[in-house]
């Protein structure tokens, strides 16, 4: 049986590897989920990604982030307890390392998923793994802007089924956050066209 030394460590390089990926292909950019007539965007924001590992820490979620990415989080930085289980940490961590498949395959949009805790009202799944959605508001509660963030990551927890509603993506498209326009197209369904009404959020270079 490991160690608690050993399972920090096992944690450690997996909160690594996964901000690594986080960094490489989420951090610094908005997806954009078109539905059949509806629509969201999601920003993957660095403090976000502290709530989908599934450990605890005392660091500020933005610096425990900085760290992780930097490759200079020490294991006494963070911890697993009875309230942030070590198995469940491992599994959440295993799934956010393949995060960046949300953004790129077919997924399923979830309407009003259904937690122990909270009811996301929208949630994107692979039917592995699932995001629950947060609107983007201040410490006041004022909503920043219209995009969604991140807030929850479930392995396997029969999401669809706890769900009021889902309908499966027909497009995602990218851009960076400083842009204005998405000029990158993620994923597309060939049988599906684009909203018209949707194509002044598209830059013309994109043909779609």
């Amino acid at each position: 049986m490991s160690t608690k030394a050993e399972k920090k460590q096992l944690l450690k390089r997996d909160i690594i590897i996964a901000a690594k990926t986080y960094k490489e292909n989420l951090a610094g950019k908005v997806f954009l989920y078109v539905y059949g007539n509806e629509y969201f965007e999601l920003n993957f924001a660095n403090g976000q990604f502290l709530h989908l590992t599934g450990v605890g820490t005392k660091l500020k979620a933005k610096e425990f982030y900085r760290r992780a990415k930097d490759n200079t989080l020490d294991a006494g930085q963070f911890y697993f307890n009875e309230s942030h289980p070590f198995a469940t940490a491992k599994r959440k961590l295993q799934c956010l390392k393949c995060l960046p498949s949300l953004t790129t395959e077919l997924v399923c949009v979830l309407k009003g998923l259904n937690t122990l805790t909270f009811t996301y009202k929208i949630g994107v799944t692979n039917l592995q793994f699932t995001l629950g959605l947060t609107e983007n508001v201040d410490c006041n509660g004022k909503k920043i802007n219209n995009w969604l963030l991140p807030r929850t990551l479930r392995p396997k927890d029969n999401s669809i089924a706890k769900s009021n509603d889902g309908e499966f993506v027909d497009y995602i498209l990218s851009k960076s956050a400083t842009k204005e326009k998405y000029d990158c197209i993620c994923y597309q369904d060939s049988d599906k066209a684009f909203p018209q009404e949707l194509l002044f959020m598209v830059d013309e270079k994109i043909r779609i």
